[in-house]
């Protein structure tokens, strides 16, 4: 009677629903294309070298299927960050159970009930589950800052990025455009600074491209975030570094108020929707 396993591992069926959530927040966060599709088939008619113009209407069309891809994109950030809010609370489950049993083991091995590669399964069990704890909350973490990212895109597209500089936005984002010519590799140097700094590795959230970036549409190909906020002595510590080299930046204070913050450091160019093939 005392040798029954933890029932613990119903992970598999809970990422499953899940993974059904994800299509359906691909599905809804598919960006609306057909006002660029016009637009491309009436600059394609000019037969001069002047750069094409576009109408009012047009702009119009285009600035609207620009504020519906945002929405839908927050919309499906927000539906996503609902099912694991859901997958979160039902491993928070799972791992009191296995903790329970692993107590109860602990108890009868010191009787001499049972032997000790029971409780060696039991712990085993709790380390499994407390490890998709952690994975579901860099996924929290991962949905946070993207829509910190999407709030800050559009006050970044309120201004203008073509000379080399720090400006403002608002308050809720800074953002430089450095000289130097970033690839994905460069971290390393940036990484360098701040364990020489602080004695501890950067705090890289997202690494280029990640599942959540595929899942929701956004190009992180060539970017980096590191969850520092940017009024922190270490963001700002890493602001003045970057600035220094001349490497562009975004730094995010928030994404939406009375929510999660999402605020961090992004690193590289901005992420942008990854068009329809």
């Amino acid at each position: 009677m005392f040798h029954q396993k933890p029932k613990v591992d119903n992970g598999s069926s809970r990422r499953g629903v899940a993974l059904l959530a994800v299509t359906f927040i691909l599905i809804i966060a598919a960006p609306h294309a057909p006002a660029q599709k016009a637009a491309g088939r009436k600059s394609k008619t000019r037969t001069t070298k002047a750069t094409p113009q576009v109408s009012n209407e047009d702009a119009k069309k285009l600035a609207e299927a620009a504020s519906q891809s945002r929405a839908n994109l927050l919309s499906a950030s927000n539906a996503y960050r609902a099912s694991l809010e859901k997958l979160l609370e039902l491993e928070r489950q799972d791992e009191s159970r296995a903790a329970e049993i692993v107590e109860k083991r602990k108890d009868l091995l010191a009787k001499g009930v049972i032997a000790k590669r029971e409780l060696e399964d039991g712990e085993r069990a709790l380390a499994e589950v407390q490890g998709k704890i952690a994975e579901t909350m860099r996924q929290f973490a991962e949905v946070d800052q993207m829509v910190a990212e999407v709030n800050a895109a559009e006050e970044l597209a309120k201004t203008s990025a073509d000379n080399y500089g720090l400006y403002r936005s608002a308050g809720l984002v800074v953002r430089y455009v450095g000289a130097s010519r970033w690839v994905l590799s460069d971290i390393s140097k940036v990484d360098a600074f701040f364990r020489l700094k602080f004695a501890k590795p950067l705090p890289l959230s997202a690494v280029g491209q990640t599942a959540t970036h595929n899942q929701l549409g956004f190009d992180h190909r060539e970017a980096v975030d590191v969850a520092v906020h940017p009024d922190s002595a270490e963001g700002q510590a890493l602001i003045g570094y970057l600035a220094s080299q001349g490497i562009s930046f975004i730094a995010i204070r928030g994404a939406i108020p009375g929510s999660a913050t999402g605020a961090h450091i992004h690193i590289g160019p901005p992420s942008k929707r990854i068009s329809p093939h």
